[in-house]
Order: C-alpha cells, then sequence, then structure tokens
C-alpha cells in the first residue's frame, strides 16, 4: 500500500474518531439539560396513598403534601380548631392540616404543620430524622431554594404541581384559614405574598391561579411567634417544568445577617 493511501486511511480514521467523541459529548450534555431541565421534577404518584388512608376510616384525610428536596411527604388532614395535638399517640405518623374541609376546589389551600426541633435562627437542611413540617426552614436558604422550587399536592383523584413564588417570615403569622377569596381579596393577598418574598422567582402569578400555602412556627431570631409561609400556584397547562430562575431581594440581607450570626456565635 502507498505512503499516500495510508496517510488517506489515517486521516479517515482520525475524522471517524473526532466525530465519534463530538457525537458522544453532545448526548452526555444533552442527557445532562433533559434531567437538570426536562426532568427537573418528576410527579409520584400520591393518590393511592390518600385512598389508603380514606380507606381506614380512622383519621379525616384530605389529600397528600410532598416538597421537593425535604422528606415532606405526608398526609394531610382536617382539623377546624388547629386541635392535632403531636403528642397524640394515635397519630404515628408525620402530617399536616387543613382549617377547611375541601378536597377540590379551594382557590387557596392552606396546610399547617408542626415544627418542634428546627427552630433556631440557622434551622438544620433537610434532616431525615425530623417529621411534619420541620424542614421548611430549609427555604430560609438561598443555595436550597435555588435547587427546590415545586409542591406536590394529591387528593385521591389526581397530583397536582405547584411552583414556588415566595417565601417570607412573619411576626405574629395568622396565615387566612379562609381559602375560598373573592379574585379581589386573592389579588390583593397575592401582591402582599409577592412583596414580603425574601427571593424574586421567575413565575408569573395571579388571581386566577390556584395557590397552596405551607405554614409553620419557628423562633427565628428568638422571636417566639415567628411564623414561616412557603407559597406556589398552580402549574398551567402545558406549562415547562424547569428550574427557574430566583434571586434574592433586599429584604433577605437581615435575615442573612442573623443567620451568619449565629453561626459566628456557635464557633466562638
Amino acid at each position: 500500500m502507498s505512503k499516500k493511501n495510508k496517510s488517506n486511511i489515517n486521516t479517515s480514521t482520525n475524522v471517524y474518531r473526532i466525530l465519534v467523541v463530538v457525537l458522544s459529548l453532545l448526548l452526555i450534555v444533552g442527557i445532562v439539560i433533559f434531567y437538570k431541565v426536562g426532568n427537573y421534577y418528576s410527579i409520584s404518584d400520591r393518590t393511592d396513598n390518600v385512598k389508603k388512608y380514606i380507606k381506614k376510616d380512622k383519621y379525616p384525610i384530605l389529600g397528600w403534601v410532598k416538597v421537593q428536596g425535604t422528606n415532606i411527604d405526608y398526609p394531610v388532614m382536617y382539623s377546624n380548631d388547629n386541635s392535632f395535638n403531636i403528642y397524640d399517640e394515635s397519630i404515628d405518623f408525620g402530617f399536616a392540616w387543613r382549617n377547611f374541609y375541601d378536597q377540590d376546589d379551594s382557590t387557596w389551600k392552606v396546610l399547617v404543620g408542626h415544627n418542634i426541633r428546627n427552630v433556631s435562627s440557622k434551622p438544620l437542611v433537610n434532616q431525615k430524622e425530623f417529621n411534619n413540617f420541620e424542614n421548611l426552614p430549609s427555604f430560609l436558604y438561598y443555595d436550597f431554594v435555588k435547587e427546590n422550587k415545586y409542591i406536590q399536592y394529591s387528593d385521591s383523584n389526581k397530583n397536582y404541581l405547584y411552583k414556588i413564588y415566595s417565601v417570607y417570615m412573619d411576626d405574629g403569622e395568622n396565615i387566612n384559614n379562609n381559602e375560598i377569596l373573592t379574585k379581589k381579596e386573592k389579588k390583593e393577598k397575592l401582591e402582599k405574598t409577592i412583596e414580603k418574598s425574601y427571593f424574586k422567582f421567575d413565575v408569573d402569578v395571579n388571581e386566577n391561579d390556584k395557590i397552596i400555602s405551607l405554614t409553620t412556627c419557628t423562633r427565628f431570631g428568638n422571636v417566639t411567634s415567628k411564623g414561616l409561609v412557603v407559597n406556589a400556584r398552580m402549574v398551567r397547562k402545558n406549562e415547562k417544568i424547569n428550574n427557574y430562575s430566583v434571586t434574592k431581594k433586599k429584604n433577605y440581607n437581615e435575615i442573612e445577617k442573623i443567620m451568619k450570626g449565629d453561626e459566628e456565635n456557635e464557633k466562638a
């Protein structure tokens, strides 16, 4: 075989190898993009869980809540007076509750959960041993919020997905448990939750959206009545489930300062 032919074969082989490498890299990039964007949150069916508890006819189960990035994956019960006692031995599982008995068409679902142990100004993030809403304070950390933005709520018929658009704390938080609101009331309430939020989420929300709020108590900054609220609106028809952007707002500076202060005190 002539040197010229050998040279042509070597050139063709090198070109082929380069093409294989390039195609392999493109495939890897495509897979990464798919899992980070196209498959950012996969709904886990919880309708059978709801049916299972309803059949037991022991607890007034309304639905099921699952929060991305946490171990919050619990039934939602009904209580008309916040009477659930964490020390009730008959309740041997984590749970949240609603004070409004409606399973289908609430315009603003409000879910309340206990937080007994994770109440400091530097809350622990996603601890496996925590129950109920004790991992909800994970959403006070910007790095956590950047990667976890979805709440799933299921009833006995369907799984619904919500995009988080607001996270904040209030002194003496008294979240309105009247879940059926007029459009005017809802619009006013939405504006307040967006204004209070520590983060600006790239999420459009209006009074036509269905909203869910998760709330629990803390003792952040040694304030015994500090209430944490995480708000989300239902994913719209044909809307992408992706990792949308979020940025800090100015009112987060004080929260961050308090958490860093606790960190310095712990080191001292």
